[in-house]
């Protein structure tokens, strides 16, 4: 981290206390805020939150589509399948 966790301030490379609120920098704290923040970025509001701040969003959108998809398991292709077929059945009838 870059950053004081209490006031934000930007922290010196090696420093031990913010000079400007004056707390001392804990080695676990920063460890728990960069774990906070990699499980954030896990999460279906961490991932909106990267595609609305790059600057392509359509190109955020597609690669972020492409992981999801690199991540799912046969039974999950079969299981989006089955809703995608169930759903086209279902519309097909009601015409």
């Amino acid at each position: 981290m870059n950053t004081c966790l209490v006031c934000g301030h930007q922290r010196a490379e090696g420093a031990v206390k913010c000079p400007q609120c004056g707390s001392f920098y804990s080695k676990i704290a920063e460890l728990i805020a960069e774990q906070e923040a990699l499980e954030e970025m896990q999460t279906f509001r961490g991932r909106y939150k990267k595609i609305l701040n790059s600057g392509d969003i359509k190109q955020a959108l597609l690669d972020e589509l492409k992981s999801a998809k690199a991540e799912l398991t046969p039974q999950g292709k079969f299981a989006l399948f089955v809703i995608f077929v169930f759903v086209f059945a279902l519309i097909v009838s009601v015409l």
